[in-house]
């Protein structure tokens, strides 16, 4: 780089999935939306633009580019589930603080998180999992 720091080529991906949701709330675009806002503001990601896609007759796609990389959440109210992936480039964030802020505001019954280091992954990363 140049301005003489090193870069470090990582990422954390998260990927989950979320099940017993309350339809109302998987078919709330302005909950989706701001609770999503919400988890990217505490993950330390900075939001570059967000774009969703309601369905008829129901179900909502968010799709929020990060400075960082990505956060996406896809419901499907009709089965009270959500597919959720958030993945940060670098060491500045946490993309399970987005994943913590869905699963406090939505409440699901159950919820699956898996953490994917990609890249060169860091000694302090690998310690954590």
């Amino acid at each position: 780089m140049s301005n003489g720091t090193e870069h470090i080529f990582m990422g954390v991906h998260i990927l989950g999935e979320m099940y017993g949701v309350d339809f109302d709330k998987l078919n709330d675009k302005e909950l989706l939306e701001s609770t999503l806002k919400e988890g990217i503001v505490n993950s330390g990601a900075s939001l570059c633009s967000l774009q969703t896609k309601v369905f008829e007759p129901f179900g909502v796609t968010s799709l929020a580019l990060l400075s960082e990389s990505h956060a996406s959440i896809h419901t499907y109210p009709d089965f009270g589930s959500l597919f959720f992936d958030a993945f940060t480039c670098g060491e500045t964030c946490d993309p399970r603080k987005i994943a913590d802020r869905l699963i406090e505001v939505l409440q699901p019954e159950s919820h699956n998180l898996r953490v994917v280091y990609r890249g060169q992954t860091p000694l302090a990363a690998v310690k954590e999992a």
